[in-house]
């Protein structure tokens, strides 16, 4: 198992939230049988962590570097249901859980009914379980379904919308389209679960970076979810499109230009109330925010630091991770 030094709350790259402490590591590796490295959002980070699945199962996307090292492959009943119940005699308060990792929900309906199920029956103070979604997975799923997972406590899933621009969506290869994650995430919403949403800045480049702002804008006012998490593009070694930007067809935005195109993406998005946050590890410029209340005196802040380039407001490039 890889052990990972990311601070809680920052990062998504993540070890399995231990709550706090490294002593028995070694009994919960061997016990709760995390595979290689495990990822979750900031926001799950005081959430025990629970590998259902492995990897992602996409695993196109040019500029992810998550999951390189695993085959997408959903774990035996068995050895879920022996997890679980070793986790709850560890942590048999827990209130939240994630379930890792890249894409759960795309378990087969009756398989993630019993895997909710057995959860929920071994966690009596259980709130609330989370998991990544996408619309490779939830495109099988209806309302009435995801209905019925939400009786079995699934209460949030996490969507990465990356671009609302059909021509960036295709050239990032990832699984559906903008017009797609429109109507996952209006199907999401309509079983009543929360849908926390996630963009990539920069993710066009120099050259698309206008129509991305503008159109990831658009798809978000369509979707209107409950959150939407800026990202910041990190281009990484190992991935296709590190390869790209060496051979110079792809032109990374410096950090004003990331700035100018979070202000374009913010000025463009309607006033539907939700949190947005960019306050991921990848991120130069921290916000965590209420829309509309908070938008007005964000963007004043972001234009200020755009003319006056307050490097100073800004984290240093040492600093980012993933």
């Amino acid at each position: 198992m890889w052990l990972l030094t990311h601070l809680r709350g920052v990062g998504n790259w993540e070890v399995p939230h231990l709550r706090g402490v490294m002593k028995g590591v070694e009994m919960i590796e061997d016990d709760l049988n995390y595979q290689g490295i495990v990822i979750r959002p900031p926001s799950e980070a005081d959430s025990l962590i629970l590998q259902i699945t492995l990897g992602c199962s996409d695993n196109n996307c040019i500029f992810c570097p998550a999951y390189k090292d695993k085959k997408f492959q959903i774990k035996n009943i068995s050895q879920i249901e022996k997890e679980v119940k070793k986790a709850s005699e560890l942590y048999p308060h827990t209130r939240r859980i994630f379930y890792a990792d890249g894409d759960a929900v795309i378990i087969e309906q009756e398989e993630l009914l019993r895997i909710l199920d057995m959860t929920v029956e071994n966690f009596p103070e259980l709130s609330r379980i989370g998991v990544y979604g996408s619309i490779k997975s939830l495109e099988n799923k209806s309302v009435l379904q995801l209905k019925k997972l939400k009786q079995k406590k699934l209460g949030i899933i996490y969507l990465g919308i990356e671009t609302g621009d059909p021509e960036v969506y295709g050239l990032i290869r990832k699984y559906g389209s903008p017009e797609k994650n429109i109507e996952t995430c209006i199907k999401v919403k309509d079983a009543g679960i929360k849908l926390n949403t996630t963009v990539v800045l920069g993710l066009g480049g120099k050259q698309f970076s206008v129509p991305h702002a503008v159109n990831t804008a658009k798809v978000l006012n369509q979707a209107q979810p409950d959150q939407v998490a800026a990202l910041t593009l990190m281009i990484v070694d190992g991935t296709v499109i590190y390869n790209i930007a060496r051979k110079g067809e792809f032109i990374a935005l410096d950090k004003y230009e990331m700035l100018q195109e979070l202000s374009m993406l913010i000025k463009n998005m309607d006033n539907f109330r939700c949190q947005f946050f960019s306050n991921h590890a990848s991120n130069y410029f921290p916000i965590r925010a209420r829309f509309p209340r908070d938008k007005e005196s964000i963007l004043a802040e972001l234009d200020s630091i755009i003319k006056h380039k307050k490097d100073n407001y800004l984290t240093p490039d040492q600093l980012r991770g993933l």
